[in-house]
């Protein structure tokens, strides 16, 4: 029998904006749950997101609107409503960066050809935006391609881990940093253990816990469902000179083909300094890549989207990040929110962060089919309470 026992109603391992969500709806409903964390809160793929509410433009950017644009359409309106304190979670303290994106094109014909066709795709969610009312680096008399507004915001994402922490602070616990042990009774799991000193003892238990989900099933002895692993290397730049900063910028540059050549966000870090974070095509064929190398093509990359635009002399880093997602067919991204249940065991991957609060509702709606009771449960004092990771623009350039 282990020393100590802590009981739930429900169990989240893994504390990203997955479980943060999840544990938020679940203890507005009353039961009593408990959101596990065995490194720091929003530490992995959470904290290296760009905080983009997607609604699926980029996925539409071949003038289709595929399987993806359609099942993420609906996300940015259920989090403007959440940010204005009217949705399901009250979001109102979110540091919004922007009420919407930008998508520009270059001056070259393939480049406009594929912006005309992604807004006949995208009319309702896609605005042209003309030179009298272009503001920033696109106001500029050099820049000469088009340019477009998208209905999709850009969050702060640590705002948004404090603002979804706060509520229910008091069940958010630090484990140990080791896999658990599963006790299992009649096909249903009934504990957690950490060595000899610790159970957690639940109804039901959900991993939200991204890329360490892997190793919970390994550990569960569960070959299905797989998880699959895309990578990307991301780029920061920031001017050298913070009296010289770069100015902010969240937009998607278009070439000739079907995705963005670079996706551009802008962060201040703990001085105020704006950092540049390169995602898009870029990322995604730098994978592998030695790091000076790609911040060479990084280089090259800004002067050519950004023609008109002279940079500051600029410190750059990169930053490796795997998307954590069931497996799908030929490695492809997965179009929705995912939810596999094994009697009271539930593995759930966003797949995407702006596609959280679609998780939460399939995985209520999974526990709902379990009949799961609220019931009481004493207060624990014997895990400290997880701590919030620190943000990746002010750890990046300390390699």
């Amino acid at each position: 029998m282990s020393q100590n026992i802590i009981t739930a109603d429900v169990v989240i391992v893994g504390a990203g904006i997955a479980g943060l969500w999840l544990h938020n709806r679940l203890s507005q409903l009353g039961y009593h749950c408990l959101l596990l964390e065995n490194q720091k809160i929003g530490h992995a793929q959470t904290l290296s997101a760009q905080g983009i509410i997607h609604g699926g433009s980029k996925y539409a950017l071949n003038g289709i609107l595929s399987n993806a644009a359609q099942t993420i359409s609906g996300m940015p309106a259920r989090w403007k409503a959440c940010l204005q304190g009217n949705g399901e979670i009250d979001l109102s303290k979110v540091n919004v960066f922007t009420e919407h994106q930008l998508l520009w094109s270059t001056q070259s014909l393939s480049s406009k050809m594929v912006s005309f066709f992604a807004s006949k795709a995208l009319q309702s969610r896609m605005q042209n935006i003309p030179k009298s009312e272009r503001s920033g680096l696109f106001a500029h008399e050099g820049f000469k391609g088009a340019l477009y507004q998208l209905d999709e915001p850009v969050l702060d994402v640590g705002s948004l881990l404090e603002a979804l922490i706060t509520p229910y602070a008091a069940t958010i616990l630090k484990t140990p940093d080791s896999t658990p042990e599963w006790k299992k009774q009649d096909g249903q799991i009934t504990a957690m253990r950490f060595g000899d000193e610790l159970e957690i003892q639940a109804q039901q238990f959900v991993l939200t816990s991204g890329e360490g989900t892997g190793e919970l099933l390994e550990s569960l002895q569960l070959s299905k469902p797989k998880m699959q692993k895309r990578p990307l290397q991301m780029l920061l730049c920031k001017a050298k000179d913070p009296a010289n900063p770069l100015p902010q910028i969240y937009a998607h540059s278009l070439g000739s083909g079907s995705k963005p050549i670079a996706t551009i966000s802008s962060h201040p870090d703990k001085t105020g300094n704006i950092v540049w974070y390169l995602g898009g095509n870029i990322a995604e064929e730098g994978v592998g890549k030695d790091p000076d190398k790609l911040i060479d093509e990084a280089r090259a990359l800004l002067k050519q989207i950004l023609p008109w635009f002279t940079l500051p002399e600029l410190e750059w880093t990169t930053h490796n990040v795997n998307r954590a997602e069931p497996k799908q067919s030929g490695f492809s991204r997965p179009d929705s929110a995912y939810v596999s249940s094994h009697n009271n065991l539930h593995i759930a991957w966003p797949t995407k962060l702006a596609l959280s609060p679609d998780l939460a509702d399939k995985v209520i709606g999974a526990l709902a089919k379990q009949k799961m009771q609220k019931t009481a449960h004493p207060e624990q004092h014997i895990l400290p309470l997880a701590q919030l990771a620190e943000p990746l623009w002010d750890r990046a350039f300390t390699k």
